[in-house]
């Protein structure tokens, strides 16, 4: 018998103040035509069938909005977004999950919705890491280009927006 483990993202060092950060956000409408038209954006520019507004809200990830798959919620431990707002730059792109020994063993690669490819960029609070706007795909694509996660950082600037989240210029 083979025993396979993924691994759960580190949480980050002030996880009390981006919690209260998340807490402190209005309710978000996820009909929201302006946060659809985004995800949307965010398929054609990563060119994944998949689009997600996640939040990480104490153990559970939310999807706060989605582009085709239904919104809902997931264990943070599984949650890709959770790696996300842990990278020091906010950044992560993984051209093939199956491939990488973090995710190889996954409920979401290995089952489920059996997804192969993420590129995802956190959406911030001020300071604080709330959640990050995603593109997946159950096939694996090549590395997210420059411009592809410059995009992606702009599109999650202008979601931060929408949402109410506050900036820091």
């Amino acid at each position: 018998m083979t025993l396979h483990f993924f691994s759960a993202a580190f949480r980050p060092e002030d996880e009390a103040a981006r919690q209260r950060a998340v807490e402190g956000l209005p309710p978000i409408p996820p009909a929201d035509p302006v946060l659809q038209a985004l995800l949307r954006d965010v398929c054609m520019v990563l060119r994944t069938p998949i689009a997600m507004l996640t939040l990480t809200d104490g153990d559970v990830q939310r999807i706060a909005g989605a582009v085709g798959i239904e919104p809902m919620e997931l264990p943070r431990s599984v949650a890709f977004c959770a790696h996300t707002i842990a990278a020091p730059d906010g950044l992560m792109s993984v051209p093939d999950l199956r491939a990488d020994p973090r995710f190889r063993a996954n409920p979401l690669v290995v089952s489920g919705p059996q997804v192969r490819y993420y590129t995802g960029v956190a959406v911030r609070s001020g300071p604080f890491p709330i959640g990050a706007l995603c593109g997946l795909d159950r096939r694996p694509h090549g590395p997210a280009s420059f411009r592809q996660r410059a995009q992606l950082r702009r599109l999650a600037l202008a979601v931060g927006e929408r949402i109410g989240a506050p900036r820091i210029d």
